[in-house]
């Protein structure tokens, strides 16, 4: 209610500020200021006391450095008028902002000071402050029993705001601690209280911490659906801060580091800014340095934030430091006895303070560190230590436990066992993947066990069990492709960002091309991309049939005349898992490094060649250079595996950067039927997979591609029935539909692939682009897509081979084949190539034995037209 300052009670206007805080912080600031003017000159030390108390609340909420000081000057006041009670109300927030500044000495201090002249009330009001405090200082916490007494205390004095307030802090502290079923009723209550009482920013709070809870869960997806539903613009910077490090913290543990290190810088300099110490953040930065594959720098930064906590006297937080660092050499290999002993003593203090489940993930890498020392008997005493954690911790602690037994038993000689270990692990991390609605989610969230696939590769090539060799490698790539598809929130907003953004990148073209500056409209792109980014990823996993990896007899009967070809890099080095006439084989190709530098020039020599305006000698010479690194490619990737495939139509299996080969331009394999596939379990599935008998033909024609309509126009003589989008026509919803079930789609168009940003690749239409976000939402994915298009083949590759693009993103939505390039072609010659294409594919031929045939009849200047590649099932 508001108050008139020149004739209301001044006393009651900054209690009324006060209670205004949690509603708004900035018109509480006003009325505290008010009433702090009227109370100095009205000579009103209480109700001075009262008005600094209000408005250094209220600074804290905005995250204004002056809090502190506030606080300081109400104490100063009041002890010079003997106000008692006042003071050690005051001294109470005094102590949460100190912890907050890492002075916990001082803050437990004042907190003492308090408690030491408050009646029982106030004392159950004190809870908040004690928990908060002691959650910042790393001390253990007060017992559940003392804040349950004071919680009923409150509730028979219908204190609502304060029973909100010490529930939320309670459950934030038990959440801290692990114990999330515990903290989400608590949670939820507060949540519930705050709303009721309007005090809108505190309720978002609590909401937040139910993101933090669902996170410790690992529900990834409810966790950035809760984050993203809190509007940044209606919390203070102080609870803007703590937003974007536990949006850091989500996007670590989904492996999203570009996007993590935003976050975090993001939350630092709130927090700097805003003069509050950030201890969280400098832990995240180690995890996340690590998570970059820097350990040393991340060995660095975590001895100096022990350095800085153990000056501090906070134990909790320099015992954390201690475990990051441990971790930190274990992935440097630089493990030394001395660090085990010091992460021992972090194990007790964390145990001591009530951290039980970040004890025992220090735990699990003292055994992982005493497997690297080569101490096998330490290692299955703090394994067995950690039992908990490996039946009900988080998954990547999970992992990790089988990562470490998996070691053990390969240490004492127990091959079988290890790879059991390694199978039960990467079937945890399945079961977590298919929970995920994302496909960005599903394909990073590969890199929390390839590490341990890895170890499985290592095991099994280290024998002579070929088909280990090849069960192991499947499980290593291509994952999230064999779960149920993707499909993308109903969200109206989702929608909304997509039609944005399709007008703004439509924008930035005319911009570009009338040569004024797009600075502006790129933003708007950046920031929409992210909000698509965001939406996307709430949606759960669908249930659905995971598909299995096969056995070699099911694989060979698949293949019939073909043969497989796997290849694997482990360490730098490559070797090729071939399948022919049901015969396993292994072949060893040699270093990875000099097949990717020669790729690198062959495909920056077809990229030149389809720019065209070359002078006869420098078409000659760049034909030349191409030629000599496609000889190259075929010395190191073909030649070696002639006498087992022979001549024989293939299905490869790239990995790393050799998903990008142009594999038709290779000497060896000119003019031969050749699938490109995921994985071997990914083709076996599409091939399975009933063809469509029947079912539309769509032809689209994109703008600003000058033999686009001619191109169209010769296709189009092979599918007299189809529908055929150019100009205005051939518009996104236009599109959208006619790919809706299609059997053969073709399109015209230019592409563009996002390396920065997979799901953005695109084809250009008439109203904008195309992207692979939005064809997800296709019900049924056309049976054949040929992409007339530069690049969109390529996909980028994350750890497990796990691939993100234009092209993927219909394999994983159940199209069976994919034609299209992996390198830029050229416009005019493309058409050739597309109306021999579809000659072939009308006469009955399968898209693979048609796109060889077509390749096969290219001129020599043609070379680049080489780079299309049948991607699926062939």
């Amino acid at each position: 209610m508001a108050i008139d300052a020149g004739d209301g009670d001044t006393l009651e206007l900054a209690a009324a500020a006060h209670a205004r805080v949690e509603v708004d912080a900035a018109a509480a600031v006003e009325m505290a200021e008010r009433a702090l003017k009227l109370a100095r000159s009205r000579r009103e030390p209480e109700a001075e006391v009262a008005a600094l108390h209000a408005l250094g609340f209220a600074r804290h909420e905005l995250g204004d450095d002056r809090a502190v000081r506030t606080l300081r000057a109400a104490i100063r006041v009041g002890e010079r008028h003997g106000l008692v009670r006042r003071v050690a109300i005051v001294r109470r927030p005094l102590a949460v902002y100190l912890a907050y500044r890492g002075a916990i000495g001082p803050a437990l201090r004042e907190l003492d000071l308090a408690c030491a002249a408050l009646d029982e009330h106030e004392l159950a009001r004190s809870e908040v402050f004690r928990i908060a405090v002691l959650g910042l200082a790393g001390r253990p916490p007060p017992t559940l029993e003392s804040s349950d007494r004071a919680l009923e205390i409150l509730r028979l004095a219908g204190d609502t705001i304060w029973e909100a307030r010490l529930r939320k802090n309670r459950g934030v502290l038990l959440a801290e601690r692990g114990d999330v079923d515990a903290a989400e009723p608590d949670l939820i209550r507060a949540r519930d209280l705050y709303a009721r009482l309007g005090a809108t920013e505190s309720a978002l709070g609590a909401e937040y911490e139910l993101a933090r809870v669902a996170l410790t869960r690992g529900d990834l997806p409810a966790c950035l659906a809760r984050l993203d539903a809190i509007d940044a613009a209606a919390v203070s910077a102080l609870h803007n801060s703590a937003l974007e490090l536990l949006r850091a913290k989500a996007l670590v543990a989904a492996h999203l580091t570009a996007e993590a290190r935003q976050a975090l810088e993001l939350a630092q300099e709130i927090s700097r800014r805003a003069g509050i110490d950030d201890p969280e953040g400098r832990l995240d930065l180690v995890r996340l340095t690590l998570l970059a594959g820097d350990p040393a720098l991340a060995q660095v930064l975590a001895e100096r934030a022990r350095r800085s906590f153990a000056a501090g006297r906070r134990p909790v937080y320099c015992a954390r430091a201690i475990g990051l660092s441990l971790a930190a050499s274990i992935q440097a290999r630089t493990v030394r006895p001395s660090a085990l002993r010091s992460a021992r003593r972090a194990v007790a203090t964390l145990a001591a303070a009530g951290w039980h489940d970040e004890a025992l993930r220090i735990q699990l890498s003292v055994a992982r560190a005493a497997t690297e020392l080569g101490s096998p008997v330490v290692a299955r005493r703090e394994l067995a230590a950690c039992a908990d954690l490996r039946r009900h911790g988080q998954l990547a602690d999970r992992i990790e436990a089988r990562h470490v037994d998996a070691l053990l038993r390969l240490g004492d000689g127990d091959t079988a066992g290890a790879q059991r270990a390694v199978r039960g692990a990467l079937a945890l991390l399945e079961t977590h993947r298919a929970a995920l609605g994302a496909s960005d989610l599903r394909a990073t969230a590969s890199a929390i066990g390839v590490e341990l696939a890895r170890l499985g590769v290592r095991i099994a090539l280290a024998g002579s069990d070929t088909g280990a060799m090849l069960s192991c490698a499947e499980r290593l790539r291509g994952s999230a492709l064999r779960l149920p598809r993707v499909t993308p929130p109903d969200n109206p907003r989702l929608r909304e960002c997509a039609t944005d953004l399709r007008r703004v990148s439509a924008e930035i073209l005319r911009t570009e091309q009338s040569d004024r500056s797009a600075r502006t409209l790129r933003a708007r792109q950046a920031a929409l991309e992210a909000s698509i980014r965001r939406l996307s990823r709430h949606s759960a996993g669908e249930a659905g049939p995971v598909s299995r990896v096969p056995t070699t007899n099911e694989l060979a009967r698949a293949l019939g005349p073909r043969a497989l070809v796997e290849l694997v890099e482990l360490d730098g080095t490559l070797s090729a898992l071939t399948l022919a006439d049901g015969r396993l084989s292994r072949c060893e190709l040699g270093r990875l490094a000099p097949v990717d530098e020669e790729l690198e020039w062959l495909r920056f020599g077809l990229a030149r060649l389809a720019r065209g305006s070359h002078t006869p000698a420098q078409r000659a010479s760049l034909l030349a250079g191409a030629r000599a690194s496609a000889d190259a490619l075929d010395r190191r990737l073909v030649a070696p595996l002639a006498p087992t495939v022979g001549g024989r139509p293939l299905v490869i299996v790239p990995t790393g950067s050799l998903h990008a080969v142009p594999w038709s331009i290779l000497p060896a394999l000119r003019g031969r039927p050749l699938v490109v596939a995921p994985s071997a379990t990914t083709w076996l599935t599409l091939q399975r997979k009933p063809t469509r008998p029947a079912g539309p033909t769509i032809l689209v024609a994109g703008p600003r591609l000058r033999h686009a309509v001619a191109e169209l126009a010769g296709v189009a003589t092979c599918h007299p029935a189809a529908a055929v989008l150019t100009g205005r026509r051939a518009s996104v919803a236009a599109v959208m539909a006619g790919l809706d079930g299609a059997r053969i789609a073709h399109l015209a168009c230019h592409g563009r692939f996002r390396s920065d940003s997979p799901l953005f690749s695109s084809l250009e239409l008439a109203d904008g682009p195309l992207n692979a976000y939005e064809l997800q939402r296709l019900r049924r994915a056309p049976e054949l897509i040929v992409l007339s298009a530069c690049d969109l083949a390529i996909s980028g590759a994350h750890p497990g081979d796990e691939l993100l693009g234009f092209a993927a993103a219909l394999i994983g939505m159940g199209t069976r084949t994919v034609l299209a390039s992996v390198v830029a072609v050229p416009d005019a010659a493309v058409k050739r190539l597309m109306l021999a294409l579809h000659r072939h594919l009308a006469a009955g031929e399968t898209p693979a034995v048609a796109l060889a045939a077509a390749q096969s009849r290219l001129r020599s200047h043609e070379s680049a037209l080489a780079g299309f590649v049948c991607l699926g099932a062939g």
